[in-house]
């Protein structure tokens, strides 16, 4: 029996280009670690499934349906997590044996790694239509944006008055989001909810824990409640 094609994706044969990357994440070191683990993989000289000691393995489809878009994802797309890499590996997606792959680090930051990993899914919906890799990631990003950085939320955590975010907030606004700090005030900045100098110097903010953690409140209309102190309190 033919198998129902889900509502938000679309039909597209990946079969005739054959395994390869679809986008590379981080710089050239990582880049170049994504291409020796993906033709040690082509090769056989290690396998990514069972899951167990390489990487732990999961299915991307609660990613596709939070982006919402119909895309032509590849079928059954799989996130591994690999262990055992080099600090300097961040991440790849791939078209292995005709199927759709989400590699990251297991041991990378937990918002990072998500963050990369929404990334990745939505690149391998949207490659058959930017064959330009700096296009492919900017409008994976202008997706995952829409999906995981709403105009509301961000807006609740900044306001124009403001020239100094403590390291434990930045930390509680990066886990609010699950994505990484930066990215949380570049689509600040996109919004125009913070300016350019307000970016720049947020962007100095190393996130941290809190010698006396608070916890992270926002009430029902969106603002934090104790919002001024929790900014200007002691680092």
């Amino acid at each position: 029996m033919a198998r129902k094609q889900p509502k938000n994706q679309l039909p597209l044969d990946f079969s005739v280009r054959g395994n390869r990357i679809v986008l590379h994440l981080g710089q050239v070191e990582s880049q170049k670690l994504a291409d020796d683990l993906f033709e040690g993989l082509i090769n056989g000289d290690w396998i990514i499934e069972p899951a167990g000691e390489v990487a732990d393995i999961s299915y991307a489809q609660d990613i596709v349906h939070q982006i919402g878009h119909k895309l032509p994802y590849p079928d059954g797309i799989k996130i591994a997590q690999l262990h055992h890499v080099s600090d300097d590996f961040k991440g790849f997606s791939a078209i292995y044996k005709q199927k759709g792959w989400v590699f990251v680090n297991a041991a990378s930051e937990i918002n990072e790694r998500n963050y990369h990993i929404h990334l990745l899914t939505v690149s391998l919906g949207l490659s058959s239509s930017y064959s330009n890799a700096d296009s492919l990631a900017g409008r994976a990003e202008q997706l995952v944006f829409e999906a995981l950085l709403p105009y509301d939320d961000v807006e609740s955590f900044f306001r124009s008055d403001i020239s100094k975010i403590p390291g434990f907030l930045a930390s509680d606004i990066a886990g609010f989001f699950k994505v990484p700090f930066p990215m949380v005030l570049k689509r600040a900045l996109q919004f125009k909810i913070i300016t350019d100098e307000q970016y720049r110097n947020f962007m100095t903010v190393k996130p941290g824990s809190s010698s006396k953690p608070r916890e992270l409140f926002i009430t029902q209309d969106g603002n934090l409640d104790d919002l001024e102190a929790r900014l200007f309190a002691e680092d």
